[in-house]
């Protein structure tokens, strides 16, 4: 098992390095190409769109893994909780849109007044990349729970950013564009050709991968044996605890928004985009968490939870530590050499995240855990305090220390969020999922049996 585990984890990772470095590289293309204002609508925008995808892309697709996981094929079942998530993306695209349209047209915020003029063509645009995301995030999910988590991940991590990346670079070239809403326009068309191409090529993965399994395994069963109306209520579970995991995560940049210009945003956002750098072996070993988990529990394997949750752990906190220390050393040099003298600012707020990212990794893939435990509504509780905290901290810190002060947010959030998720795991499972691994203990009450 830990062989295998090993195996994945390497090519995982190594995945993850690559993409993580990919999208770091489209941060840089933007900035140096088209300055720091664009980067900060850029990363605004996405953040926002992210967020409406969540019920599909986080909470839909995580109960369509644990389905396909528990089930080792892609079952009645499970097809046809990808027809529903798919007809829930279309929906959500059209009411995000609608909204967007309407804040945009009313607001006077520095970035919706940058966005007016090509209100219409940023938004359609916007809708197909949605679309084409929350179509990927269930084929990632089916991909995952089949064992394939290296495959899964290809599409997202490697052709989107590639394509990303070139069609970033070929507007700015063949365009010349001075105008900023020229230039949002060829940077979000850039985003949409990425979506699609990496939807595409996932699909083609997806196909190849079902029809070996399915021919090389036992008849799939034809019979549907769940309801639609018990998959949303344990859908609307995993979306309510990752939409806040996914506001936790951006309410900052969010936030920074109300109180300083698209240049500062801009600044935020590299400083993220290379603070992330020390979480890619946890996200990275969290794709393989949910799926052994899964198994591990349906087994019974007390034992064999515990071990993988340890040393899944231990590699986490093994590639994380590296960032922060690089920053601390030379993290004014680093922001220079890759965005420019204008972002050395960004080394501070990118240092803070970075440690946050660290201890998060120390304590390993608690969440994870809980969700596989079917303990959805407990994290979700987790998760509202630790965004209390977050924009509590923010709407304090944002106004006097600007950026840093949103970086000050996110780690004391971050680490609120991970020590209570520590706790409740331990308590509800009995497990310890951090890098010390103090072994197993009875989890508290009966409904914490295996099945």
């Amino acid at each position: 098992m830990i062989r295998k585990l090993i195996e994945q984890a390497v090519s995982v990772a190594g995945l993850r390095v690559i993409g993580t470095g990919l999208s770091v590289a489209v941060s840089i293309v933007i900035a140096r190409l088209y300055g720091a204002d664009a980067l900060g609508i850029y990363a605004y925008c996405v953040a926002l769109m992210a967020l409406a995808a969540v019920p599909v892309s986080n909470g839909w697709a995580t109960l369509l893994l644990r389905k396909v996981a528990s089930d080792k094929a892609i079952s009645a079942d499970a097809r046809a909780m990808i027809k529903t998530g798919q007809f829930g993306a279309i929906l959500l695209v059209a009411l995000a849109a609608t909204i967007a349209l309407a804040a945009i047209t009313f607001s006077q915020s520095a970035i919706a007044r940058a966005i007016q003029p090509v209100a219409f063509t940023i938004i359609g645009l916007l809708a197909i990349v949605s679309l084409s995301d929350q179509i990927s995030a269930l084929r990632m999910a089916t991909i995952r729970g089949m064992d394939r988590p290296a495959l899964a991940q290809i599409p997202e991590t490697l052709i989107r950013p590639m394509v990303l990346i070139g069609g970033i670079a070929a507007g700015w070239f063949f365009y010349r564009a001075t105008e900023q809403t020229d230039r949002l326009t060829l940077l979000f068309s850039a985003l949409a050709a990425g979506a699609v191409i990496a939807a595409l090529a996932g699909q083609i993965i997806l196909t190849r991968i079902a029809s070996k399994q399915q021919s090389a395994s036992e008849p799939v069963s034809e019979t549907r044996t769940g309801s639609r109306k018990e998959w949303i209520a344990s859908a609307g579970a995993l979306a309510g605890s990752a939409g806040l995991v996914q506001l936790n995560g951006y309410i900052d940049l969010l936030l920074l928004g109300a109180f300083v210009p698209a240049e500062e945003i801009g600044l935020y956002r590299a400083a993220l985009q290379i603070a992330m750098l020390a979480s890619f072996g946890y996200i990275a070993l969290n794709m393989l968490a949910g799926q052994r988990f899964a198994r591990l529990r349906k087994t019974g394997d007390r034992e064999g939870l515990a071990k993988t949750a340890t040393y899944l752990a231990r590699l986490a906190l093994l590639c994380a530590v590296p960032i922060p220390i690089i920053l601390t050393a030379a993290g004014t040099l680093v922001f220079s050499l890759l965005f420019g003298t204008d972002f050395a600012a960004a080394a501070t707020p990118a240092l803070i995240i970075a440690c946050g990212f660290a201890f998060s990794a120390s304590i390993g893939m608690a969440r994870t855990l809980l969700v596989m435990h079917q303990k959805e509504f407990l994290v979700m509780r987790t998760t509202l305090a630790a965004l209390l905290a977050n924009i509590v901290l923010c709407l304090i810190l944002v106004p006097q220390l600007g950026i840093t002060g949103a970086a000050i947010g996110n780690f004391g959030a971050m680490v609120l969020w991970n020590l209570l998720l520590w706790f409740l795991a331990r308590k509800q499972t009995g497990l310890d999922t951090s890098v010390i691994g103090m072994g197993t203990i009875s989890p508290s009450g009966a409904s914490q049996e295996m099945s």
